[in-house]
């Protein structure tokens, strides 16, 4: 889900922490304040062990009963509240920050909330993220990552619980990515394939005669890879860097770049690159989040932000863009799709209130894949493209 931009209550604690928050500075949090603050320790259980040093720390109060009383108890006694809403107590380390007054009623009830939950037992934490990001003590916004540091975050995704697809729209979105990746190793039967961006996950069976190189940056998920794809002479696998290929000029029939672009740095030197070990002829397969999807339409007519995807997400990009990317490292588009259409999706206010319903609904779901590859390229969620090389 996105940042509740339409909400006061959780606009005033990040707009605090914004306002007093110094680089480098700690944040317990809710996992929704990872688009506001790029950086926090979530609400797990490993995170919540009464020793650890937080300098802010964001409590919502209808999750009291879950995190229990003994990091709370700790929290009251070694940190200063400074605001207190109906959603939220923020907490600080800090001695600099003004500190709420004692007496509002949100902190009352705070510390009214607490006495009454000792001795009870304490709930699981369980966040609607939990069947995506698992047991992740950390989100971090990757794009704010140096290259090294987004490889090992990489790395312990893949080692802690990788990509999974726990609702319906999750499944279909899966499958119309799997769908557009058998139909192109189909058309390069006999080809010499290169996949860029491969992950943990198993590849689609091999075109007859096709010699498939499946690369990524993180070692961890090219080593999933190769045990998912298990024994197939045909298809090697290699920890590569998409900006700088090892292969040599025109070495490949076709390049494969699905759900992979808006993890990249630098998408043009990617593309330059992907043109670079393609032959001319050579046709490239690239899928990208639209930036000019329906759901973006909505959120900025209501004047919300922009929706980023997810974390790991360094830019997502319009199909203008994709298009200019691509003719300026001389391919030329020759086919193009769209996957799903999502008008809810991250509208701060409409998503959070259908997509626990929607996202599950087998009928609106398998419409929207319908209506994804009707309204094409432009406007869907996902934008398909083939481009061939000059």
């Amino acid at each position: 889900m996105s940042f509740p931009a339409h909400d006061p209550f959780w606009c005033d604690a990040a707009d605090l922490l914004d306002a007093h928050r110094q680089p480098g500075e700690s944040v317990l949090a809710p996992d929704l304040f990872w688009w506001r603050l790029d950086d926090i320790h979530r609400f797990v259980r490993a995170n919540l062990d009464p020793a650890l040093h937080y300098d802010w720390v964001i409590v919502h109060k209808g999750e009291l009963a879950a995190i229990g009383p003994p990091f709370l108890a700790s929290l009251a006694a070694t940190m200063t509240p400074v605001l207190a809403n109906d959603v939220f107590v923020v907490w600080t380390a800090r001695t600099d920050v003004p500190a709420a007054a004692a007496e509002t009623p949100h902190l009352q009830s705070f510390h009214a909330t607490l006495a009454g939950l000792v001795g009870a037992p304490s709930a699981p934490l369980e966040a609607e993220s939990d069947r995506v990001l698992g047991t992740q003590r950390r989100l971090q916004r990757f794009s704010t990552m140096t290259d090294a540091e987004l490889r090992a975050a990489q790395d312990e995704f893949f080692r802690s619980v990788g990509y999974t697809y726990p609702t319906a729209r999750d499944r279909a979105y899966s499958d119309e990515m799997r769908r557009h990746e058998a139909r192109a190793m189909a058309r390069w039967t006999g080809r010499r394939v290169l996949e860029l961006g491969c992950g943990a996950i198993a590849c689609e069976s091999p075109a007859a005669g096709a010699r498939l190189v499946r690369t990524d940056l993180s070692p961890v998920g090219v080593a999933k890879a190769r045990e998912r794809d298990g024994s197939q002479a045909r298809v090697h696998h290699a920890v590569v860097d998409a900006h700088r290929l090892c292969f040599a000029d025109e070495q490949f029939d076709a390049v494969m770049f699905v759900d992979a672009i808006e993890h990249v740095r630098d998408a043009g030197t990617v593309f330059r690159e992907a043109s670079r070990v393609l032959r001319p002829g050579g046709e490239l397969l690239v899928t990208y989040a639209n930036a000019d999807s329906v759901n973006q339409v909505v959120a900025r007519a209501l004047g919300l932000p922009e929706f980023e995807t997810n974390h790991q997400h360094i830019r997502e990009f319009t199909t203008r863009e994709v298009f200019a990317l691509l003719d300026g490292v001389g391919l030329d588009v020759t086919e193009t799709d769209g996957i799903e259409l999502r008008p809810y999706w991250g509208v701060a206010g409409i998503d959070q209130a259908t997509r626990d319903v929607l996202d599950d609904d087998e009928a609106f779901v398998a419409l929207m894949v319908e209506l994804g590859r009707r309204v094409g390229v432009e406007y869907a969620y996902v934008g398909v493209v083939y481009a061939t090389k000059r």
